[in-house]
């Protein structure tokens, strides 16, 4: 590669270049140890301290803001042609979101473990509900996609348009309801506690996988919650890029690697992000004696992109590869970490094709 392009294919995106401009400090890398304390400066457009988590699997369509309200205040009030989902890592208070359509702001309490989606282009505030203790929180996001899109702070901010088929005020909108969903498992536009909503059982994708998908308050992104129990790991599979991983409890580590690559591999605990590179194999093994629950926040966008089966085997033309067709050390390093921890092994033995 010659210089001019080198310079080219090394330069930051607009949505980089805008962050520098901005001040918002942005995170690189494969992980982050821990979102709960990972350094913070104050973001003016915010109204609080922040953090952009841009790892290198977000691959410019998603990223993950990490954000704080100190005690006793609240951010500014704002806007945006992006989407978000919210979790709440630390900390209790309210959002309020108003409509063109309605006289009377919509408010939604909130506490740790809470998650949810600001409908697209909603006006909303965030509220700390304690005097003394600040409220962190995280919110995946895909600015750097429609940023990377539009190039304009001001009209991805200050676009008045009201996306009334997603959001026109009603009351009852952030409703906990679980209902059938097209995208997902579920539709849902509030999640109180992300430790206690049941999942189901796949053990077709790992002897101790459980899963539940969610779609939140009708807007393109989705997610999963999903859980995996001491001694067992799930299979590895591959997929689109952008898919935040938050780990929610337990501990454990992922290994990732492209195909005929070297391994990445990350350590995590409770409040670790992490976030796979498109097309990449990755495995998320526990080594805690409690089962390891994680949150994947993902961009969605049905149909666009290539059309990645991780949940069908490559022995029937998808994504996800059988215990008895991934790399022997694997195994062998899952089992010396559990020795490690004085955990047993839950999963059978591997029997490879002669």
């Amino acid at each position: 590669m010659d210089s001019v392009e080198k310079r080219k294919a090394l330069r930051k995106s607009p949505f980089l270049e805008w962050c520098n401009a901005e001040g918002l400090a942005v995170i690189a890398g494969y992980g982050v140890e821990d979102l709960r304390t990972v350094p913070l400066t104050y973001w003016e457009r915010l109204g609080g301290p922040a953090a952009y988590c841009h790892l290198e699997g977000s691959q410019g369509f998603v990223g993950a803001l990490a954000a704080e309200i100190p005690p006793g205040k609240s951010l500014r009030p704002i806007r945006h042609l992006y989407e978000e989902q919210i979790l709440i890592l630390e900390g209790r208070g309210a959002t309020q979101f108003w409509s063109d359509s309605s006289n009377q702001a919509v408010t939604l309490e909130w506490q740790a473990g809470s998650l949810f989606s600001p409908p697209l282009n909603t006006r909303h505030q965030h509220f700390n509900g304690s005097a003394t203790e600040p409220v962190r929180f995280v919110a995946v996001n895909n600015i750097p996609l429609m940023f990377n899109v539009f190039k304009s702070a001001d009209f991805i901010f200050n676009m008045p348009f009201e996306f009334t088929n997603r959001f026109a005020g009603q009351k009852d909108f952030f409703s906990s309801e679980f209902k059938p969903s097209e995208l997902e498992d579920t539709s849902v536009n509030f999640i109180p506690d992300v430790y206690a909503v049941q999942l189901d059982y796949h053990p077709e994708r790992g002897i101790g996988f459980s899963r539940l998908g969610i779609h939140l308050s009708g807007n393109s992104m989705v997610g999963h919650i999903m859980a995996i129990e001491s001694g067992t790991y799930k299979k590895a599979h591959r997929h689109h890029a952008g898919a935040q991983v938050i780990v929610l409890s337990g501990k454990g580590y992922s290994l990732m690697w492209p195909p005929g690559g070297d391994f990445v591999r990350v350590d995590w605990r409770k409040g670790s992000l992490l976030v796979p590179p498109e097309g990449w194999y990755h495995h998320h093994f526990t080594t805690s004696r409690e089962a390891a629950r994680h949150l994947a926040l993902r961009r969605g966008l049905r149909g666009v992109g290539m059309p990645w089966l991780a949940t069908v085997s490559e022995h029937e033309g998808g994504h996800m590869l059988e215990h008895e067709d991934e790399p022997p050390e694997i195994r062998a390093m899952y089992e010396a970490e559990l020795t490690k921890e004085g955990i047993p092994l839950r999963m059978k033995p591997i029997e490879r094709p002669k």
